[in-house]
């Protein structure tokens, strides 16, 4: 666990934890939730803002410019781990400045343990799996029919009404990545392309289809680049949109899979002229983060779940059949995403760089 800095422990502000979501897309949305509460203290003692996160979410929140301490959870994904999570709660106990409210943000049983066992006087989040006891103000879970977006999902837990959740906003805590500058790509001179998903091949656009957008992308300017981005599963998938490319531009698409932590990977997409991506946790960093970006829809929902940027450009081809939220094509033909054409994509990027061009951003 992170030891406190010694702004954090002089402050008087009162000290709120977060227990944050598994996902990068969920921990983007999250951030309108910590940006509402640090403004409702406006005026008095700024709070300080803890975040308990995994490995996986934690970079998201130390680019949050409004969060001042993140604590990274040691816990597997998917074990109860009770000794370690016993362990952590008792140092969060014997903190000299504790903290008074507690934010649980998943639905899990296991993730009340910790704020429960802190002893954290006040503690919020949504009644699911049996956890009510353990929550001081434990809001009624709404169903799937009536289930809100994200960001309004998570405002409720902060009394922040549907609507008024601040977009999230990121800042790159991280340096251009020296695999990336080691090209000799400038600044707002690459496209950042993130073609994975993990949650399934029913949210990937085909390699050939992001192969035909990036070539249309770097045959208007010799000088331009595009950057593949992804963990160690997307490897084969980024490799194969670069031997899709044509021979012309293929010298100039550069993988980033798995070289890049998620710090690194929001400093790049930060960087970037504009942004190309399936439905995922990096393309709501790259709204978060401001950017001008293609989004990708196949079985998932943009009602639901969109890039909350007004530089988002969405496709969705809207199927009698989608959104149906299977991470397989349930008909076998994944027609949301095949037929949705690189021409249409790659005319709108052309449409949003010009204008952004226009406007000087």
């Amino acid at each position: 666990m992170n030891v406190d800095s010694e702004a954090y422990r002089l402050s008087r502000g009162e000290r709120i934890l977060v227990v944050a979501p598994h996902w990068v897309g969920d921990a983007v949305m999250s951030l309108g939730l910590l940006q509402a509460l640090k403004a409702q203290e406006s005026g008095r003692d700024t709070p300080h803002i803890s975040v308990l996160a995994s490995n996986g979410t934690a970079a998201v929140y130390r680019a949050s410019p409004v969060v001042s301490e993140v604590i990274t959870a040691p816990f597997a994904h998917g074990g109860l781990q009770w000794s370690l999570r016993r362990q952590l709660s008792m140092q969060l106990r014997e903190r000299q400045y504790p903290f008074s409210t507690a934010y649980i943000l998943p639905n899990s049983f296991k993730t009340a343990l910790v704020p429960w066992w802190a002893r954290i006087p006040r503690r919020i989040g949504y009644s699911a799996e049996g956890r009510g006891l353990m929550l001081t103000h434990g809001l009624p879970k709404p169903s799937k029919a009536n289930k809100p977006a994200m960001l309004d999902w998570y405002g409720a837990l902060g009394g922040v009404a549907t609507g008024q959740v601040p977009m999230p906003v990121l800042k790159p805590a991280a340096d251009l990545p020296a695999v990336l500058t080691r090209t000799g790509a400038r600044s707002q001179a690459f496209l950042a392309v993130a073609p994975g998903a993990e949650y399934g091949p029913a949210k990937r656009w085909p390699q050939t289809h992001f192969a035909n957008v990036i070539g249309h992308y770097l045959r208007q300017d010799e000088e331009r680049f595009a950057f593949l981005l992804g963990g160690p599963k997307d490897i084969e998938v980024c490799d194969g949109i670069i031997a899709a490319c044509e021979a012309g531009v293929r010298n100039r698409v550069v993988t980033l899979a798995g070289k890049t932590s998620l710090d690194e990977a929001i400093a790049v997409i930060g960087a970037a002229q504009a942004m190309l991506s399936n439905d995922s946790g990096l393309m709501h960093v790259a709204a978060a983060l401001g950017i001008p970006q293609q989004a990708v829809f196949g079985s998932s929902d943009p009602r639901h779940t969109p890039p909350l940027s007004d530089r988002a450009t969405i496709h969705w081809l809207q199927l009698p059949c989608s959104p149906c939220f299977e991470r397989e094509c349930p008909l076998g033909h994944t027609d949301c995403l095949n037929k949705l054409s690189a021409d249409s994509v790659s005319a709108a990027l052309a449409r949003q760089l010009q204008a952004a061009d226009a406007a000087g951003a």
